[in-house]
């Protein structure tokens, strides 16, 4: 019988880690990249993806005092070579910023030549999240049978804060929010 009490005790205490990293995790900020892909329309290259994006207590806080965050998502297609380094064919940026306009209570998304409006920040949050149609390169840029490595990147641009939070946001989690770099190959028989 002491033997199944060890037993209990033990389970009860990894219930207790798994629940407390759950709450640690949770209550962070979390973005990762589900899909992205690159799709031929009108003889244009563009990008289509999908990322979730989880914003912490610290960030929340701060859009809600009327801090804007900024975000950057960072596109590149590479032609990878044998014997030299990589041929660079596209690096393009886009920033987009959210913000809280307090007096209307809506959340305002601001990207280069347009911007949505939202009544929550999930709704906010998840638009910010898809991709659509980003223009990229001409049909032709890309040569015909031959590989390419793509790879995206979003994160929120601590630069853009006001100059008292960025001295907050350096090396704190709190203010940290970048999704681990997704990278596909392009190997498109192109018309």
């Amino acid at each position: 019988m002491p033997c199944c009490k060890n037993i209990n005790r033990w389970l009860w205490l990894g219930l207790l880690l798994s629940f407390t990293t759950w709450l640690a995790f949770a209550g962070g900020n979390h973005a990762h990249i589900r899909s992205a892909e690159l799709v031929l329309r009108d003889e244009v290259w563009t990008l289509d993806a999908d990322i979730d994006i989880q914003f912490g207590r610290a960030l929340e806080e701060a859009l809600s005092k009327g801090v804007a965050l900024t975000f950057l998502y960072e596109f590149q297609i590479v032609k990878p070579l044998k014997y030299w380094f990589d041929d660079e064919v596209v690096t393009e940026r886009r920033a987009v910023t959210l913000n809280y306009h307090a007096l209307t209570k809506q959340y305002l998304l601001n990207y280069p030549q347009q911007q949505k409006v939202f009544d929550s920040l999930s709704e906010a949050r998840r638009e910010l999240g898809l991709i659509h149609d980003w223009r990229l390169v001409p049909h032709a840029t890309l040569e015909k049978n031959q590989p390419y490595q793509a790879a995206l990147k979003m994160h929120l641009d601590t630069s853009k804060l006001p100059k008292a939070l960025q001295l907050d946001a350096l090396g704190e989690s709190d203010w940290e929010l970048v999704t681990p770099t997704f990278s596909w190959w392009v190997k498109e028989t192109l018309r």
